[in-house]
């Protein structure tokens, strides 16, 4: 378990829940107000040509100053931009996101308890085991498939692209399915391939960022996207047996949830390397976190919906029974 956390979930859960039943303009966003007035935190409410800022949302009062104006991020001819605050972490490049990457495998190595080092590689559910407990620490044998380790993921190549790039993957591998949810735009992607024929394995071939986001989100963006590559590389979640879109999905905004929680350093303890760029009138950086963690838990797509199911089972059962149980039943607990 990543137990202090059960209490915050069940909480948040019921707030979207109390949300569902009145217009969800009223759900409370960590920037004030409801969910329309996360455009500006400044005095300056004019917005001009509906630039929004690719991290927050937060749009361009059409009347600030040069020195408050939104950054262009470079990316072709997308016109995305990112706001002063979200410019302190920003993210653009793959070495940037080369330490994010590391701390996410730490989180599914410690907290999570997913994963294991090579030296003391593991067999979860092997022949002989089929109870929840020993599901991720069982004995592994040569005729036996362990589970995924440490190196698997940390094999993974790990790059930061544009928007072109990303949706000319998205086009090419049709069977991935991220229209699911109601945030503005997909910003990650898991490629995998087939590899030995109709029974053999599949392999990840990489995964895939949006540049130009702050450093919070990129991480909670590649946590949830190890969680898709987890499930791919894990032998009890076979590719010729798919997850429905709502389960696996719920899944990984469960872990960047997680993540966006107990993954991350305290945000007082971080040194800026984007020191010109700093709004003493923009959102803290823990009131952006706030913000991600209240887009996944307010999403009304199908990833919103799949999280807070997880949500309720996870307070209940943990991150691996949970997982023990979805890979049996290819669905979450019933409600009771």
């Amino acid at each position: 378990h990543v137990g202090p956390i059960d209490a915050q979930i069940q909480r948040h859960v019921q707030q979207t829940e109390r949300g569902q039943n009145r217009n969800n303009d009223d759900i409370d966003s960590p920037f004030g107000g409801g969910r329309n007035s996360m455009n500006t935190t400044t005095s300056e409410e004019v917005i001009g040509e509906i630039r929004r800022c690719a991290g927050c949302h937060r749009f361009e009062p059409l009347f600030a100053s040069p020195t408050k104006h939104f950054i262009d991020v470079g990316d072709s001819n997308t016109g995305r931009c990112v706001c002063l605050a979200c410019c302190r972490t920003v993210v653009t490049n793959s070495d940037d996101v080369a330490p994010l990457w590391d701390k996410v495998i730490d989180f599914f190595e410690g907290p999570l308890g997913l994963i294991t080092s090579e030296e003391s590689l593991f067999f979860p559910g092997g022949s002989n085991d089929r109870s929840a407990d020993s599901l991720y620490g069982g004995p592994c044998t040569k005729k036996d498939k362990g589970g995924v380790t440490r190196r698997d993921l940390k094999n993974i190549p790990v790059v930061v692209v544009g928007m072109e790039a990303l949706n000319d993957n998205m086009r090419r591998h049709s069977s991935n399915a991220h229209s699911g949810s109601s945030q503005i735009m997909t910003r990650g992607l898991c490629l995998s391939e087939r590899c030995g024929g109709d029974h053999g394995n599949v392999g990840v071939t990489a995964i895939l960022c949006l540049s130009g986001l702050p450093s919070d989100l990129t991480a909670s963006i590649l946590a949830h996207e190890a969680t898709h590559a987890w499930i791919k590389l894990h032998p009890n979640f076979p590719y010729t047996d798919p997850l429905p879109l709502k389960v696996e999905e719920g899944l990984c905004q469960l872990v960047a949830h997680l993540f966006l929680n107990e993954g991350l350093e305290p945000v007082e303890f971080r040194e800026y390397t984007h020191s010109n760029s700093t709004d003493d009138s923009g959102p803290t950086d823990e009131k952006l976190r706030q913000y991600f963690r209240f887009c996944i838990e307010t999403d009304e797509g199908v990833y919103g919906e799949g999280f807070r199911l997880a949500a309720r089972a996870y307070a209940k059962m943990g991150i691996q029974e949970l997982l023990y149980y979805v890979a049996i039943n290819h669905d979450f607990p019933p409600l009771l």
